[in-house]
């Protein structure tokens, strides 16, 4: 009776089911029974690999000879993947993973800057590489760059069974790489594996402007991630809670440059991020004996009036997913998330690629395409509460989701995107001097969605 029910992980365990099939029927349970079902487990798996070693060697030698076999008629080739600022990352995942990749004959040679980290230009043989899919790595390669279209998974009572983890990985559409399936046989120009010197630049926001990066006491995955997407460049400080209750957006340690010319100057960030993450782990953090009280609390009420005071002379807040919900609610901003409050059997979308429409003229949107993505999980999608023209000059739509429902979803699984339909996936407020940008969506995904870095840094530079 003691074991604990938790909804989201949508089984009880008390009872069985179909993925846990014999619940615990209760009695002691120690150190030793731990240890005892770890190591039972262990030699058994040792055990049937000893007895079963030469069916093991056969199949794992099957396995090799089918991905090296010659494609047949009307089989996927491969993949032709053009060459362009992106593609750096993508070619050092496939040498990570042993993926071989050729450039087909007779294309021009190309020359890639990495413009959004490195200053020091690639060159390749040619404008695009060519993936065969028969190599011992092919699979791999194709379930990186094909679409995922997830089953619509669903329980007894009808509510969506969660993914392991998410529905989409599709490296194409996260890192805005064109693609193209190959439908005939082809022979790709091996070369090796190409290995280039990059320099870092001082990139992103200049020596002295230095982001603040909100870190709770509550870890939140995202703002390590964030956290690493910075660190490229070394542009970024942590703002706890204690800064944030004290008024104290002093740079910690501004660029020694900017110090050797302004001796006894102080410099204060002008942007501010709030990684992925609750409304109320920002606000309230941890209570009172859940940790030391120093770990405890979130910014409080008085952390609030300080960002209000913040923006209103002119500073920046960048709110993403989850955490956009907070500055909806703590600076009355007249928009709603319109996702809040949905059952789970009308609306779920446990992490997939959905296409946006951006305003291209809007500075946060420089140098996009048209067209982009979102990685959805857990996030919000906003629609503004009050007559639009009363608030022309007060807020700004950057980004939304395509007015037809079958244009939203690219890659995974969404249950309900039709509520999406027409609604803002970024928008921008003016708050004073300054301001309020929301994603409602992770535009640093992972280290992965480098389709969307350019949104996330425009914001700052902004």
């Amino acid at each position: 009776e003691k074991l604990r029910v938790d909804a989201s992980d949508n089984y009880d365990p008390q009872k069985a089911s179909a993925n846990f099939p014999k619940p615990w029927q209760g009695g002691d349970w120690t150190l030793r029974d731990i240890t005892n079902y770890m190591t039972t487990s262990s030699f058994t798996l040792l055990k049937h690999a000893a007895y079963n070693r030469e069916a093991w060697l056969k199949r794992f030698y099957t396995v090799g000879k089918e991905a090296v076999r010659p494609r047949k008629v009307n089989e996927l080739y491969g993949y032709k993947i053009k060459i362009d600022d992106n593609f750096p990352r993508l070619k050092d995942i496939f040498e990570r993973a042993g993926v071989q990749y050729g450039f087909p004959k007779g294309e021009k040679q190309t020359k890639v800057n990495v413009v959004n980290y490195f200053d020091t230009p690639e060159s390749y043989p040619s404008e695009s590489i060519i993936v065969p899919l028969e190599q011992p790595y092919g699979n791999f390669a194709k379930t990186l760059l094909e679409k995922q279209t997830y089953p619509d998974l669903k329980d007894e009572k009808g509510n969506p069974l969660p993914p392991y983890d998410v529905t989409a990985h599709t490296l194409s559409l996260l890192m805005n790489l064109k693609v193209e399936e190959i439908k005939a046989p082809f022979k790709p120009n091996w070369v090796k594996n190409i290995r280039t010197l990059r320099s870092v630049s001082d990139c992103l926001t200049g020596l002295g402007n230095k982001v603040g990066l909100y870190k709770s006491h509550i870890a939140s995955m995202d703002e390590g991630w964030t956290r690493w997407a910075f660190n490229i460049c070394t542009e970024n400080e942590p703002v706890f809670n204690k800064d944030v209750r004290d008024d104290n957006f002093e740079l910690k340690n501004p660029p020694k440059v900017i110090l050797q010319k302004n001796l006894g100057k102080k410099y204060f960030y002008k942007t501010i991020i709030f990684p992925d993450q609750s409304p109320n782990q920002i606000l309230n953090g941890y209570p009172k004996g859940a940790m030391p009280d120093e770990y405890t609390g979130g910014i409080g009420a008085e952390g609030v009036a300080n960002l209000r005071k913040f923006v209103e002379a002119g500073g920046t807040l960048v709110f993403l997913n989850r955490a956009s919900n907070f500055a909806i609610e703590q600076f009355n901003l007249p928009v709603k998330d319109v996702t809040r409050g949905l059952n789970r059997k009308d609306f779920y979308i446990p992490g997939s690629i959905l296409r946006t429409e951006l305003d291209t003229a809007h500075p946060i949107a420089k140098g996009m395409p048209k067209e982009s993505i979102a990685w959805f999980e857990d996030s919000p999608a906003f629609e503004i509460q009050t007559d639009p023209l009363a608030l022309a000059n007060n807020f700004k739509i950057i980004a939304r989701y395509p007015s037809n429902p079958k244009d939203i979803l690219l890659s995974g699984w969404a249950l309900g995107a039709e509520r999406l339909a027409g609604k803002a996936a970024l928008v921008e407020f003016t708050v004073g001097k300054g301001k309020i940008v929301l994603f409602g969506f992770r535009p640093q995904y992972r280290g992965q969605s480098l389709a969307t870095f350019p949104l996330l840094f425009n914001s700052i530079a902004n």
